[in-house]
């Protein structure tokens, strides 16, 4: 009877051990995400869409646009801002990010990343970080900006042989 007692005590520890280690787990996961600075990176890329869709509403308008309907579209756009800062700025996400940080490494895992990221080499790639993305996003770029020639090339020659055999491209 004892060792009945005993295995049913041990039993309903084990969800209670394995909620000290879930938690563990978060806490350990929020930390790496504060030392990555995933706030000002995800910032970063807030204000960079920001400024793309503003850009292409200011292209889309024109130059041409009276103060009313500017009015109306700076509101329109302001509106758009806030509600997409509401579901996807970083006060929305966070704890989405610790959840799929604290689901996807192990404490001991979490462990080694911690001590990288307050390491000299860990704090260095932090801080430049940004700056490779960047550079990362140009190069991309412009690798696109110079394939364009021979992807022109390669769709004119499709088109000519779809056009040539009969069938006619979509």
């Amino acid at each position: 009877m004892k060792r009945i007692a005993l295995l049913l005590a041990f039993a309903l520890c084990l969800p209670l051990t394995a909620h000290a280690d879930e938690a563990s787990r978060r806490v350990k996961a929020q930390e790496m995400i504060n030392l990555m600075h995933l706030d000002r990176l995800m910032e970063q890329m807030m204000d960079t869409m920001m400024q793309q869709a503003s850009a292409l509403r200011n292209q889309l308008a024109g130059s041409n646009v009276n103060p009313q309907d500017q009015a109306r579209l700076d509101e329109f756009q302001q509106k758009a801002v806030e509600l997409i800062k509401s579901q996807m700025g970083w006060q929305a996400l966070e704890p989405d990010y610790v959840d799929i940080y604290a689901k996807n490494f192990t404490d001991e895992q979490l462990d080694a990343i911690l001590v990288f990221y307050k390491s000299p080499a860990g704090i260095a790639l932090v801080d430049k970080l940004p700056t490779l993305t960047a550079e990362g996003a140009q190069l991309a770029q412009a690798k696109i900006v110079a394939l364009q020639p021979q992807l022109r090339q390669l769709i004119e020659e499709y088109s000519k042989s779809v056009t040539t055999h009969g069938a006619t491209p979509k």
